[in-house]
């Protein structure tokens, strides 16, 4: 049985039509031994002559006009799905799931999507908010912004930048409690820590080796719980320096100490790189993600 993709018929087509093999290499953007090899191919894979090669040119034989009439039914389909195909292209609709940390979430991305539907306005975005990373393997997201480097082989990846990190306290709180002018000072104030999920993290073991035992105020793994905590003055804490964009209450304090950063990544599997859709919402946030 014949099992061969649309090339073949499609290089036949073009000879048919122009008459020599050179008149399809030049439609095709091809070449003649290429245009030959194709041809060849099909009439080996097919049982049938399909041209007369001469001096003149190519002529069908009997078979070759009845296969060419086929052959042309056939282009005749694959150019309306190409023509459907470019209409959903340009309006560009349908469901995302994106999953990403509730930080970005909430403080960068939410405040820019007016963007996003105006130039998108028939995509319908479902947000998996979360401080768990979403299986994109198993289907748990379409897209995913992440703290780490993806190392899936089957992920398309792109490295959006470095998230910068930062101690931050509300002016409340220092007026209250005033300003560590060290890091040893640390161990007067009340601290917001991360919780269990995310204690391990290198910022937040250099934050509790900082401060006393007992000084810790508060702790979780929810960013914005944090975030508001310190807002409302209950503490300092470490926060995303972009944070500060949608938060003028934060108040850096220990600016010259360096705190360890986060790269930040956009993932999507392979299979879905051709939806027009994905590669929007994905081009999106690499665009209006900015991370300095």
């Amino acid at each position: 049985m014949y099992n061969s993709n649309w090339d073949g018929f499609r290089y036949f087509i073009a000879a048919a039509e122009g008459g020599s093999l050179t008149a399809a290499a030049k439609q095709l953007g091809s070449n003649q031994p290429t245009v030959g090899r194709q041809i060849d191919a099909l009439e080996t894979a097919l049982g049938l002559k399909l041209f007369q090669r001469s001096v003149k040119g190519l002529i069908l034989t009997e078979e070759g006009a009845l296969v060419l009439e086929q052959a042309q039914e056939m282009r005749s389909v694959v150019d309306k799905i190409q023509r459907n195909n470019q209409g959903e292209e340009q309006e560009i609709s349908g469901t995302v799931r994106l999953a990403l940390p509730e930080g970005l979430c909430l403080e960068v991305l939410t405040p820019i999507l007016p963007l996003f539907y105006r130039d998108y306005p028939n995509i319908n975005l479902i947000l998996n908010v979360s401080s768990n990373s979403a299986n994109l393997t198993r289907g748990e997201a379409d897209i995913a912004v992440r703290l780490f480097r993806p190392r899936e082989a089957n992920l398309v990846a792109r490295h959006l930048g470095r998230m910068s990190m930062g101690l931050f306290a509300s002016s409340a709180y220092l007026e209250n409690h005033g300003y560590p002018a060290t890091a040893a000072e640390l161990k007067q104030h009340r601290i917001i820590a991360y919780g269990d999920q995310l204690s391990a993290l290198a910022e937040n073991q250099w934050l509790l080796k900082q401060a006393a035992s007992l000084s810790s105020a508060l702790s979780s793994d929810n960013t914005i719980a944090r975030l508001k905590a310190t807002v409302a003055g209950v503490g300092i804490s470490i926060q995303p320096q972009l944070f500060c964009r949608t938060n003028p209450e934060l108040v850096p304090v220990l600016e010259d100490i360096k705190l360890p950063d986060h790269e930040v990544w956009i993932a999507y599997h392979s299979d879905l790189r051709h939806l027009a859709r994905i590669r929007a919402v994905a081009g999106f946030i690499s665009e209006k993600l900015q991370l300095d």
